[in-house]
């Protein structure tokens, strides 16, 4: 798209979304109500402007902890350390992507820029919050320096008395942090490796650390990154079906909640049943597995939106099929019969209606115990080996001779058909492999949410699972798991917080100016807004990027034709870093 019109689009969009702020939050006045619009309007911009790779990887990666230092910086300044790491990693991963190098120091260079970048934008948004944000939201000095010294772990341990003091070494420590980490991410993607390990070990460390620095500093953030990986392991599922396969699925939540009830009727006192929790999980992913060939079989000769419609219909069904299977008499029953009379079952309450099934037991290890609600470490750790061992299957079955098949099938299915591929089987594939994986994301969430309902698995959950694989990139895990970060961080942690920070905030300048509150409730309404926020995000895309924002190489040269030398350069980069590609 020529820079002139993205530009354009760029601003309208700002001012779209400025607007919408300025009606929504009439007491924050005009600039403040900006403040959407123009964040939104900086990072098209940025995306946008001639800058060099390394500056740009690292002011757009830095915008993730800056607004995430900002939101959470009044009450919790030590979520910087966390957020400063994880932006110079993107930064680092970013800046290769846009700009590969030939060895490993060079990559090192590049990616030490960036995350520098990234690491202290971070840490400058934590002297914001400190002089301008906390104060404008009614937290006091006193209050501040309380925290930062709570939550910024090795302050008392190296003697940072002042409050001062603390806040530069938060700026060194994002900085330094943010730089090695990108420069080890670049350097290891600039590796002649197949599997990249040392890319994964890079990659590993922050997220193996994040348990040990959220207990260290009290910063309470497991509670919002479970739910995200959760997530996340659904929507690696949802792109082998709609990334690989080229399969639109519509209900997928489906999938997610017959896993998710499996592991409860399985693993609750409701039926009598008590079955560990390491069996059970298996038991959820093979029978989601087979409710997805279940709905494959019947939509063998569908295709595109007749199948998008066929799907969505089996994810309305599957929910009131769980609330009226529950409940008790004399509806909410399940009865059995043969000729109508009745057979071993009589006016069961399988699925407790719209009650759900409450409690669900835990996981339990040896050393361990039962898995504890209020110990969050365990529960991150085991859902680490979750999504690493589907990481695992996934990139094995991508490289597979069925993973070509399902790539096939999307390019073009009477093609595929013609060379000898077996549709019908690829399909039921495509859609059992997908629930599978969405299985053992719905035994974990039951198991540790303790408790399900039918209303958590609405038509929402599917789409919010399309955002993700859409914004990240159809067909790259790395980019569905960006894309996951990106929406389920904005639903579960940005967006919350934000109105929170917002709210208190209009309530400080009201107090202070004698002036009315009107508009102070519409501040709740940000979390009910989101899915309108994820709309203008998709739309973003299609405009912009529609590959998404790390897209596998062979969909972007399809999207792109008209850029033939650089796809075709780009193309063949992939396929001499994975012969699979060139097969």
């Amino acid at each position: 798209m020529p820079n002139t019109k993205r530009y354009a689009i760029t601003g309208g969009l700002g001012f779209a979304i400025g607007t919408f702020f300025l009606w929504n939050y009439p007491n924050l006045e005009l600039g403040s109500a900006l403040i959407g619009g123009l964040f939104i309007a900086a990072l098209c911009l940025l995306y946008s402007a001639p800058l060099p790779d390394m500056v740009k990887g690292g002011l757009i990666a830095g915008l993730f902890g800056a607004v995430m230092t900002i939101v959470y910086g009044p009450e919790k300044p030590g979520v910087a350390i966390i957020a400063g790491m994880l932006s110079g990693l993107g930064a680092g991963l970013l800046a290769f992507q846009r700009k590969p190098q030939a060895t490993p120091q060079a990559g090192a260079v590049l990616g030490a820029g960036a995350g520098a970048i990234a690491g202290a934008w971070t840490a400058l948004a934590l002297f914001l919050t400190a002089f301008v944000i906390a104060p404008a939201a009614g937290v006091t000095a006193n209050d501040f320096a309380k925290h930062l010294s709570e939550t910024v772990i090795l302050a008392d341990l190296l003697g940072l008395g002042s409050d001062i003091l603390i806040l530069l070494f938060v700026l060194v420590f994002c900085t330094i942090t943010g730089a090695l980490l990108g420069a080890a991410a670049s350097a290891a993607r600039a590796l002649p490796l197949r599997p990249n390990i040392p890319l994964l070990a890079v990659i590993a460390l922050p997220v193996l650390l994040i348990p040990l620095i959220d207990r260290a500093g009290n910063l309470l953030l497991l509670d919002a990154l479970i739910p995200i990986y959760i997530f996340i392991l659904l929507a690696l599922g949802l792109n082998i079906v709609v990334g690989y396969a080229g399969l639109l699925d519509l209900g997928y939540a489906a999938f997610f909640a017959i896993g998710a009830y499996t592991t409860a009727m399985l693993s609750s006192p409701h039926l009598g049943i008590n079955l560990s929790f390491w069996l059970v999980i298996w038991v959820a992913a093979a029978v989601a597995a087979i409710a997805g060939l279940t709905l494959g079989a019947p939509t063998l000769p569908l295709r595109g939106d007749y199948l998008a419609i066929v799907t969505l219909g089996f994810g309305e069904i599957v929910p009131i099929l769980f609330r009226n299977l529950g409940g008790g008499p004399p509806a909410g029953t399940l009865t059995l019969r043969f000729f109508g009379m009745p057979i071993g079952i009589e006016q069961m309450d399988l699925t407790g209606g719209n009650k759900g099934i409450n409690p669900i037991s835990p996981p339990n290890l040896p050393l361990i115990g039962n898995f504890e609600p209020s110990n969050k470490i365990p529960w991150y750790y085991l859902l680490i080996i979750i999504m690493g061992l589907a990481i695992f299957f996934i990139n094995r079955l991508r490289d597979s001779r069925q993973g070509r098949a399902w790539m096939a099938m999307r390019e073009d299915e009477l093609a595929a058909d013609a060379m000898g591929i077996n549709v019908v089987r690829t399909k039921l594939l495509a859609f059992s492999m997908g629930a599978m994986f969405s299985g053992f994301g719905g035994a974990f969430y039951g198991a540790f949410i303790g408790a399900i309902f039918p209303s958590s698995f609405d038509f929402s959950v599917s789409i919010i699972l399309l955002c993700m694989v859409i914004l990240g990139g159809l067909g790259n895990m790395a980019g569905v798991i960006v894309g996951g970060l990106l929406i389920q961080g904005a639903d579960k942690m940005f967006i919350p917080k934000g109105a929170e920070l917002f709210r208190d905030i209009a309530d400080q300048r009201a107090r202070a100016t004698g002036g009315s509150t009107v508009g102070v409730s519409a501040l709740q309404d940000l979390t009910q807004q989101r899915l309108l926020l994820f709309g203008i995000v998709l739309v973003v895309m299609m405009l912009i990027r529609p590959e998404g924002l790390l897209p596998n190489e062979r969909r972007k040269a399809e999207l792109h034709a008209d850029d033939d030398p650089i796809n075709i350069n780009s193309v063949a980069a992939e396929a001499e870093a994975d012969p699979s590609v060139a097969a």
